[in-house]
């Protein structure tokens, strides 16, 4: 019987097989495929161990946000736009405000994976970046919309109930 070379990824069962991606950012697909899809459940849905770690009261979340800044900090490395890097730490915050929600939000943490986002902001960046940093911009201005609307949305409604019972 041959000998199955590990270092080989054509070796490699399909589930934990890396996309063919560029040299420089090999480290952060390894990471962002292990910790958001690494495993398939029947059916097709991936999942990986930071929905794993997040179950862990308390430090789950924590320990996976900071395991997530290692992709902003390569994306800083290679020299994404500010942008890109506030995209990105924005993914990051919501995943991690999120699933510190007790079992709901380690839900949310398992579908909205955060780092495979991060990765192909990254892969986009650096395949196109003129037009990714126009899409950089519109998700930034629309998520500061989004801000904004919800904390003068809650303001309005109690100025107006406040005016109701006068």
């Amino acid at each position: 019987m041959p000998r199955l070379m590990p270092h080989n990824p054509a070796n490699l069962p399909e589930i934990i097989r890396p996309e063919i991606i560029d040299e420089r950012i090999a480290d952060v697909e390894a990471l962002a495929r292990w910790l958001d899809y690494a495993f398939v459940l029947p059916g097709g849905f991936r999942f990986g161990i930071a929905g794993i770690i997040g179950l862990i009261p308390g430090i789950g979340d924590i320990f996976d946000a900071l395991l997530s800044l290692y992709i902003v900090a390569r994306a800083h490395q290679l020299g994404l736009p500010r942008a890109a890097i506030t995209r990105m730490l924005i993914n990051v915050g919501i995943e991690a405000l999120a699933g510190s929600v007790p079992f709901i939000g380690d839900l949310f943490d398992i579908a909205f994976k955060a780092n495979r986002r991060n990765y192909q902001l990254l892969k986009s960046h650096l395949a196109q970046p003129r037009r990714q940093h126009r899409h950089d911009w519109l998700f930034l201005m629309l998520t500061l919309a989004l801000v904004i609307l919800c904390i003068a949305l809650p303001v309005v409604v109690v100025i107006e109930v406040a005016r109701h019972f006068r």
